[in-house]
């Protein structure tokens, strides 16, 4: 991999704080966070992961989260960011994972908003239990991953009829890496395996009304891991919303 990302947002004195978007997404779905900075506090960077917005997007690529985050660090050495606090949101949370795992020291914190963990990822010829969570999502992952046209066209509904998302990009030239990421990169469980493992100091954050993370994975982390995990919950959905934007900003910039 020798691949660099754009970055979109470079603003800013101070320590370093880098933006990492989520799977099907641009550097836009941090939109509320960004208009919610101290500017004259942090150097901010937001940018674009391989596959997505403007960023390259190699066919010949298998979006492991391992792909992802070797773009990211190759994209901060160039930057000449030695250390800074890195927040990944969904599908960037365990990328930023990965980024303090091959680098430790370039990681000085990270924010993990809505991570997917996953703690098993059933095989695909084992009896459904409805009742556990990782099947239920492997299913519906896989469903999503065989569907093209219903994934995109649902997800042009989403962009039409919930204006409030921001980011959103499931699209013909992002789908190879929408569906890759999804397939090497969600459905995994080594992330969770490297996160109780990992000497960074961490902030889980997931909303109550998140369907898209399975809750007692992340207790189960932050339990596992207590002297480097701590644990929150806000009240929203996945998706980050303007009335997230100051506290997450405020958040990432310690007030």
């Amino acid at each position: 991999m020798n691949y660099t990302l754009p970055i979109k947002v470079d603003k800013g004195t101070g320590d370093p704080i880098v933006l990492i978007h989520g799977l099907g997404n641009s550097y836009e779905s941090w939109t509320y966070v960004l208009e919610n900075f101290d500017y004259s506090k942090n150097r901010i960077i937001a940018l674009e992961l391989l596959g997505f917005g403007d960023a390259d997007k190699p066919k010949d690529c298998d979006y492991t989260v391992g792909d992802h985050a070797q773009a990211v660090i190759k994209t901060l050495d160039e930057l000449s960011i030695e250390k800074g606090r890195i927040a990944g949101h969904s599908m960037g949370a365990l990328v930023a994972i990965e980024v303090a795992r091959q680098r430790p020291g370039l990681a000085d914190s990270l924010v993990l908003l809505g991570a997917p963990l996953f703690r098993r990822m059933p095989n695909r010829f084992a009896r459904f239990r409805f009742w556990k969570r990782e099947d239920v999502y492997s299913k519906i992952f896989r469903l999503i991953s065989r569907k093209k046209d219903l994934t995109l066209t649902a997800a042009q509904g989403v962009s039409q009829f919930m204006p409030l998302v921001k980011g959103m990009e499931i699209n013909e030239d992002t789908w190879p890496a929408f569906k890759r990421s999804l397939q090497n990169t969600i459905m995994q469980t080594q992330s969770y395996k490297d996160l109780i493992q990992l000497k960074t100091k961490t902030h889980l954050i997931y909303g109550h009304l998140d369907f898209f993370v399975i809750k007692k994975n992340l207790s189960s982390a932050a339990r596992r891991n207590k002297k480097y995990i701590t644990e929150d919950t806000a009240l929203g959905p996945h998706e980050i919303t303007p009335i997230h934007g100051k506290s997450i900003a405020e958040l990432l910039q310690g007030k």
